[in-house]
């Protein structure tokens, strides 16, 4: 039975097809109270063409088209996708992430209205919780992952900060790691913090070169032009593609944008060293765990201190070397 409509898709979803499943459902009560032996089948086949058939047919056509927007929001609502969230208010649980027995307690007062859908490849939402406190807690909601490993992730780098910080030249050099909070919240969806003031180096190198009347993915329309399908070549015609490109692009972009960003030489030279020093140590870790899918749009840069902090752990135990579909081979 349809529970009782709350949010107005749902609303929507019952004042079109409500009276369709309503009498799908009864030819489905008459089948289920016959007996095992005798049931009649020929109620499922009513049920399905004279119903369920037609509903199926027109709300599969329907959510192509709402996909296709979907695919191009840019938020969401909340009373449009979960009532029961957006009431929740002044709550007694705690803030995720923020429990700390020497700090007073930080509960959950609201969720914000509005929900930003991220541009990655599986369009994961980022929430805000506001606290108690008055602050406002950013978080990536994730869906179709089990976000246990990246908790895992967090506590192995957690081992590492600690190590780096007992020993005397790491520490010196001020040898770290970022984290943030990881909250499973089953085995197929979770919570990660949202490190504040961070931009990937996907979108930092698109910005410098469109900024400075540069394609911004010049590599890939050099590949396309040496070949349509150039996903498809053998090694050594990838390798000679790779050459081709190499040579025919600078591949200092990021150097020129820190150089652009930052305000002053010596604001410069310390982001310089923060970048280069937390790379090192996050690649020494990556090593350790086997960390795959290192790609521009998983590695995050903080705007003020230029420290690199790695996302998306999903990939670890050296994985994608051995994934099917393009796998890694350079360790």
């Amino acid at each position: 039975q349809m529970r009782n409509p709350q949010s107005l898709p749902e609303l929507r979803f019952v004042h079109r097809f409500g009276k369709e499943l309503a009498a799908a459902e009864v030819y489905l009560e008459k089948y289920i109270a016959g007996a095992p032996m005798f049931r009649d089948d020929s109620l499922l086949y009513t049920a399905w063409n004279l119903h369920y058939g037609p509903v199926f047919a027109k709300n599969k056509s329907e959510n192509f088209n709402d996909q296709r927007m979907v695919l191009k929001a840019k938020t969401l609502l909340l009373e449009e996708c979960t009532l029961t969230l957006m009431r929740c208010n002044n709550m007694s649980l705690t803030v995720p992430g923020t429990y700390d027995p020497a700090s007073e307690i930080v509960l959950i007062a609201s969720f914000h209205r509005e929900a930003d859908i991220r541009k990655t490849k599986k369009r994961p939402r980022q929430i805000r919780i506001k606290g108690s406190d008055g602050h406002d807690y950013p978080f990536i909601l994730k869906g179709n992952e089990d976000m246990r490993q990246d908790e895992r992730a967090m506590q192995l780098f957690g081992l590492i900060k600690l190590l780096l910080s007992r020993d005397t030249e790491t520490a010196r050099r001020s040898l770290t790691i970022e984290q943030f909070p990881v909250i499973p919240l089953s085995s197929n969806c979770g919570l990660a913090g949202f490190y504040p003031n961070c931009e990937d180096l996907h979108n930092i190198i698109c910005h410098y070169r469109s900024a400075n009347n540069m394609e911004p993915y010049y590599e890939i329309d050099l590949a396309k032009s040496y070949s349509k399908d150039w996903e498809l070549l053998s090694f050594p015609e990838k390798s000679k593609l790779f050459d081709m490109i190499w040579n025919k692009t600078s591949g200092d972009d990021l150097k020129c944008a820190l150089w652009y960003k930052a305000p002053s030489a010596e604001e410069w030279l310390t982001r310089r060293t923060n970048y280069t020093r937390s790379t090192a140590v996050m690649s020494m870790a990556g090593y350790i765990l086997g960390l795959g899918d290192r790609h521009l749009a998983n590695m995050m840069m903080h705007e003020r201190t230029g420290k690199i902090v790695h996302i998306d752990f999903g990939d670890c135990f050296e994985i994608a070397a051995q994934r099917e579909k393009f796998p890694e081979k350079i360790p």
